[in-house]
């Protein structure tokens, strides 16, 4: 841009009275000095007119520091700091590109493939909003460790806890937002925090969805009367394609922390007014350390992934500007190409897969093992089958994506073979029920191997599965019967006599209420009430905190041998 300037300078004006040397030497010293101050007068007169004109809308030079910026909310130059457990968390700025509906939508879709879960304890107390990827067995096992380590932090001892009929736990996986509300938040509303607002909650939120990676942030926070006292947070990544999984904090290559650290005094000194683009200094260990908590607890958006330092960032060039160490979390944003670079090998996938629908979980939602010495699980158990009634009971199980036993007759299992099919490749368990229906204490050691081992070679025939245990009929059983059959006899400490026909109101009612954590709850799969309140009774039961499972599933996946009427 050219600049126009005023009149030429340096030219030299004629003096007149400078031109007769006698003239000037006649008027001594008053004349020297007035001389000298109309000079004085020209030079500044001068200088003024050797001014450029000003150039409309300039603007002092800007510097940008490449892949960061600060997030909205993050302003280190606020008069009023926080308090701990009060303040949201910094937010994002949207890209450009991005259509966050758009995005939110497929969140919400993925999140649908998902298990969720709830837990709530009030003896600790404890709550926790957690979901399970089917087909990623790590990442299951990650969130189940993470759900321990926060109990387990509350120094009590724990058993699985079911609550009221109408405790209203059936809602249940993340809760959208949840990881950026006010810790306190966290802990007082309803759906996330654990009864009377104190204790431990932990939370999470399906925040990204790409390819074959799904990501999850969990946040663990910790209060007690006083407030606030813990907000931890966690992102895992799992991969439907491997089967694998990562936490975020394990993705990134030995220098990110320190790249992280030094771009973002860069921030913080232009944000304070600096104007130095002069590179900064590494980082100690303890300000490295601040970086590497970061990095742990960061969690992938769009656009990018998000960061936020502890309070204590200080560097001698924040100092230099009379920037004290910082009192309060930054909040930043690394674009998806940094956060690549920042990446290992293996994880960089990730982020170059931005953009790409997902491809959504590849094993069925029942596949997911439940540990029942975490989550309070019952065993839903139905006899007699298969019947005309059984496919519909299997669509309400799909429908609910639960779990159950069918305890079959191996001349009725005959008879639909695809139904035994069905079930087996749906998740469910299958038993042996005895051929025919005998009462088995009037038989021979002969008799009850061949009425419950004919039974099982069927099941297993029809199915490929193994039949791990059996049920005798009417519960008939002893010693002799128990050695004789070869495996555990299992009979059920809730008995909803629906053979008896006591209506649908007194069926739910004794399904539901009726069983405490490890139950068995037995029905029959031939009645009609039976099979048209299934939806209700599983809804009931997770309205309580239940989850339902199979019977080998309450056992860890190996019943033991014997008699067994619960977990």
């Amino acid at each position: 841009m050219s600049t126009r300037t005023g009149p030429r300078c340096g030219a030299e004006a004629p003096h007149p009275w400078l031109e007769d040397d006698v003239g000037v030497q006649r008027t001594g010293v008053r004349l020297v000095r007035s001389i000298a101050l109309l000079t004085v007068v020209g030079l500044a007169l001068s200088t003024v007119a050797c001014a450029p004109e000003p150039i409309p809308d300039w603007q002092p030079q800007t510097f940008t520091v490449p892949g960061v910026q600060l997030l909205e909310g993050a302003d280190q130059g606020a008069a009023d700091d926080p308090s701990p457990g009060d303040a949201e968390a910094p937010r994002a700025p949207e890209a450009a590109t991005s259509d966050p509906e758009a995005t939110r939508r497929a969140l919400d879709a993925a999140a649908t493939e998902l298990v969720g879960g709830r837990l709530r304890n009030d003896r600790l107390p404890f709550a926790a909003r957690f979901v399970y990827v089917p087909g990623v067995p790590d990442f299951n096992a990650r969130v189940d460790e993470l759900l321990r380590s926060a109990i387990a932090a509350a120094g009590r001892a724990y058993a699985p806890q079911a609550h009221a009929a109408k405790a209203g736990l059936a809602e249940r996986g993340c809760v959208p937002g949840s990881t950026r509300w006010p810790a306190a938040e966290v802990l007082s509303r309803p759906e996330t925090g654990p009864e009377g607002g104190r204790g431990t909650a932990v939370t999470c939120e399906v925040v990204g969805a790409t390819a074959t990676f799904l990501s999850v942030s969990f946040r663990t926070v910790t209060g007690s009367e006083a407030g606030v006292e813990s907000d931890v947070g966690h992102e895992l990544v799992a991969d439907v394609a491997s089967g694998e999984s990562v936490e975020l904090g394990e993705r990134w290559i030995g220098s990110a922390a320190a790249d992280l650290w030094t771009r973002a005094v860069a921030l913080l000194r232009q944000s304070s007014g600096g104007l130095s683009t002069a590179p900064i200094a590494e980082p100690d260990r303890a300000q490295r350390s601040l970086a590497e908590q970061a990095l742990a607890a960061a969690r992938t958006v769009d656009g990018g992934v998000e960061v936020s330092l502890p309070p204590g960032i200080d560097a001698p060039e924040l100092r230099g500007l009379g920037v004290a160490a910082t009192d309060r979390p930054i909040g930043l944003l690394v674009d998806a190409e940094t956060a690549g670079g920042w990446s290992s090998s293996r994880q960089r996938a990730i982020f170059e897969s931005a953009g790409e629908p997902f491809a959504g979980v590849r094993a069925a939602a029942n596949s997911v093992p439940i540990d029942c010495e975490l989550i309070p699980c019952v065993a839903l158990t139905y006899d007699d089958g298969p019947s005309a009634l059984t496919s519909e009971l299997l669509d309400t199980l799909a429908d609910h994506r639960s779990s159950a036993t069918f305890y079959m007759l191996g001349g009725a299992a005959e008879s639909d073979p695809a139904v035994v099919r069905r079930a087996a490749d749906e998740g469910h368990e299958l038993g042996s029920h005895t051929m025919t229906h005998p009462d088995l204490t009037t038989l021979s050691a002969a008799g009850v191997r061949a009425e419950v081992g004919r039974a099982a070679a069927v099941l297993r025939r029809l199915s490929g599965k193994r039949v791990p245990t059996f049920r005798p009929p009417y519960g008939a059983v002893d010693d002799a019967v128990i050695a004789a059959a070869g495996k555990p006899a299992v009979l059920w400490s809730v008995d909803t006599n629906d053979w008896q026909r006591p209506g649908r109101k007194t069926l739910v009612k004794r399904a539901v209420r009726g069983p405490e954590p490890g139950g068995i709850v037995l029905f029959h799969d031939t009645h009609a009430d039976t099979v048209a309140v299934a939806g209700e009774v599983i809804e009931g039961l997770r309205n309580r905190g239940f989850e339902p499972v199979t019977v080998s599933q309450l056992f860890g996946g190996e019943v033991p041998r014997g008699l067994v009427v619960s977990g």
